[in-house]
């Protein structure tokens, strides 16, 4: 009875050890930030200091499967520092320029952190940097930006740290 008891419980450990997924079969992915409020311009989200503006959307998509794709435990940074204030869940979220801590350029980066999921493919888990410029007034965007609703996208190209 004991050897069945010692088998029961060396189970589980021995089917952890020969998992069928292969970590280089990672999720291939392009995640798509929506703001409002905001303007986008040579890869960097453009704000004005003393206004509000919105993350409205998180969007995931397979690049070269037709399978599902979702995004999930989302942690977020502003300038590097986590932001447990900054749970924003669910989406439309609100960012008040005026109560962030910014440095004196204005250049800011909200990071994310979050797992990666894809039908048929080993999770994965990745960060992203958004550069968002906070700039005084309208008149200090650059030539042809408006504010209003902009896109973000980054391709997530999977990397295996066992290549």
């Amino acid at each position: 009875m004991k050897k069945l008891l010692y088998l029961l419980l060396v189970l589980p450990f021995a089917m952890m050890i020969s998992s069928c997924s292969s970590d280089k079969d990672l999720p291939n992915v392009d995640i798509t930030l929506t703001f409002d409020n905001a303007a986008v311009k040579d890869g960097a989200v453009y704000v004005i200091q003393d206004s509000v503006f919105s993350m409205t959307g998180i969007t995931v998509k397979a690049v070269d499967t037709k399978q599902q794709a979702a995004i999930a435990n989302i942690r977020y940074f502003w300038n590097g520092i986590p932001a447990p204030g900054l749970t924003w869940s669910p989406l439309p979220m609100e960012i008040d320029m005026a109560q962030m801590p910014q440095p004196e350029n204005g250049e800011n980066i909200l990071g994310l952190r979050a797992t990666l999921l894809e039908t048929d493919k080993s999770i994965a888990y990745t960060a992203l940097n958004v550069p968002i410029i906070a700039v005084e007034n309208e008149e200090a965007l650059p030539d042809g930006v408006t504010i209003g609703e902009a896109s973000f996208t980054f391709s997530n190209t999977p990397q295996s740290d066992k290549e």
